[in-house]
C-alpha cells in the first residue's frame, strides 16, 4: 500500500466495511432476541414466528417488509420493525412507518386464525432515541393510534461480563403493549410501563444462540461480507469431498481446496438446508461471490457459476479474535475478507478490480486430488 493517503483510504474502508457487517448482525441478534423471548412467554399451541415477513402495502402501494412478525395467541399479534437509522425529516419519518400502520390482522395470521389486536412495535437504537421522540411528538394526535405504535430503546448493556440486549418503553410517546388476553405473567405491558416492575425488557444474548444459529439472517438483503462469512464458515465445508475434508482439518492455511458451485443451486441449498424458510435469492448469491472474487478466493467462470478456492483460515483468524469487539459469531473473518477486500479496492487500478469479477470462461477441473495419498518425505 503507498504512501498515507492509501493507508487511510485502507482503514476507512474496512471499518466501513465492518460497521455494516456488524449493524446487521445486530438486527439477527434482535430477532433472535425476541423469538426467544416471545416464545417463553407465548401460549405454545398458538405461537408463532416469522423472521421473513411479506411486505405491507398501504392503499397508496407503498410499502415494507416488518423485521418480524409474532402471533402470541389467537388473540393477539405484533409486528416490528428495528429501526437503527433515523430519518432526518419528520415526514420521511412518517412515510416510512405508513405501511407498518395500515397493518390487517390478517398480516400475523396463524393456521389460518388472524388475531384480534395486533400492535406495531418499534425497536429504535439509544442514539436515534432522542430523533425519534421529536419525530413522534410532532405527528398529530391520533396518526399513530390505529393500529398501536409501541416505541422501544434498545441498547447492548454488559458488554464485557454479561451481554444483554436492554429494551425499555421510551417516556412521553406512544401507547402501551395491548395485550390483555395473555396470561397475566406473560404481558409485557407492566414491565415497561412507567409505574411497572421491571420497565424494561432484558435478554442475555447467551440465551438466543440456537435461534441465530438458525434465523441467520434478517428481513433484508445481507451485506455480501456479511453472507460470505456465513456461507464460508458453515457451507463450503460440505462441498468438499472426503479427501478434502480430511485436508481441511490439518489447519494449513496454505493449503487450497478446489470446487465449483453455482449460483441458483447454492440459494436452493441455503434455503433448503441452512437456513429454514429462509428468502436468499440468487441475486443475493451472485453478489457475495462476486465480493469472494475480489476477496480473492473465487474465480468467476461464467455469469453464474465460480470455483471457490476454500482453505482453512484458523490460524489467520485468531489475529482478530482478541482485537474485535463483540460483532458476531464470524467477526474475526469479516476482519480479514474486509482486509483483503479492502487491500485491492484501494490498490487496484480499476481496470485490474474489474478483471476479478469478470467471467474467465477458464474450464480448468474440480480439485479431485486424494490428499489422503501420503507425499515425498511423509514416509
Amino acid at each position: 500500500m503507498t504512501g498515507v493517503s492509501g493507508q487511510n483510504q485502507y482503514e476507512r474502508c474496512v471499518e466501513e466495511a465492518f460497521a455494516e457487517f456488524r449493524a446487521y448482525d445486530e438486527v439477527v441478534d434482535i430477532v433472535a432476541a425476541w423469538e426467544q423471548f416471545l416464545s417463553d412467554i407465548s401460549v405454545a399451541s398458538a405461537f408463532d414466528f416469522q423472521w421473513f415477513p411479506d411486505p405491507i402495502t398501504t392503499d397508496t402501494g407503498a410499502e415494507r417488509a416488518p423485521t418480524f412478525t409474532a402471533s402470541l395467541t389467537s388473540e393477539y399479534g405484533i409486528v416490528a420493525d428495528v429501526i437503527q437509522e433515523l430519518d432526518s425529516d419528520a415526514q420521511d419519518f412518517r412515510d416510512r412507518l405508513a405501511p407498518l400502520t395500515a397493518v390487517d390482522t390478517g398480516d400475523v395470521a396463524y393456521d389460518g386464525i388472524s388475531p384480534e389486536t395486533v400492535d406495531v412495535c418499534l425497536l429504535i437504537a439509544s442514539e436515534q432515541a432522542q430523533a425519534a421522540r421529536v419525530h413522534l411528538d410532532s405527528f398529530e394526535d391520533g396518526v399513530l393510534q390505529t393500529p398501536n405504535v409501541i416505541p422501544l430503546e434498545f441498547s447492548l448493556i454488559d458488554q464485557d461480563t454479561t451481554p444483554k440486549y436492554k429494551f425499555e418503553r421510551m417516556s412521553l410517546v406512544g401507547e402501551n403493549f395491548r395485550d390483555k388476553s395473555l396470561p397475566t405473567h406473560a404481558r409485557m405491558s407492566p414491565r415497561v410501563s412507567t409505574d411497572g416492575e421491571l420497565a424494561s425488557i432484558q435478554i442475555s444474548i447467551s440465551d438466543f444462540d440456537r435461534h441465530k444459529a438458525t434465523g441467520v439472517l434478517c428481513n433484508k438483503q445481507p451485506p455480501s461480507l456479511y453472507l460470505a462469512c456465513h456461507m464460508w464458515d458453515r457451507v463450503f465445508y460440505d462441498q468438499l469431498n472426503d479427501s478434502q475434508q480430511i485436508e481441511w482439518r490439518r489447519e494449513d492455511p496454505d493449503q487450497t481446496l478446489t470446487f465449483e458451485i453455482e449460483a441458483d443451486s447454492l440459494a436452493d441449498k441455503l434455503n433448503d438446508s441452512y437456513i429454514p424458510n429462509g428468502s436468499v435469492n440468487s441475486a443475493w448469491v451472485n453478489d457475495t461471490l462476486d465480493y469472494l472474487c475480489v476477496v480473492e478466493t473465487a474465480e468467476k467462470l461464467t455469469d453464474t457459476r465460480y470455483r471457490i478456492q476454500f482453505r482453512n483460515l484458523s490460524e489467520k483468524r485468531r489475529e482478530y479474535k482478541d482485537v474485535v469487539v463483540r460483532g458476531g459469531e464470524f467477526s474475526d473473518l469479516a476482519m480479514l475478507f474486509a482486509g483483503w477486500h479492502c487491500e485491492n479496492e484501494v490498490e487496484l487500478e480499476r481496470g485490474d478490480l474489474d478483471k476479478l469479477t469478470e467471467p474467465t470462461e477458464s474450464v480448468g477441473a474440480t480439485d479431485s486430488e486424494d490428499y489422503t495419498q501420503p507425499t515425498i518425505g511423509e514416509f
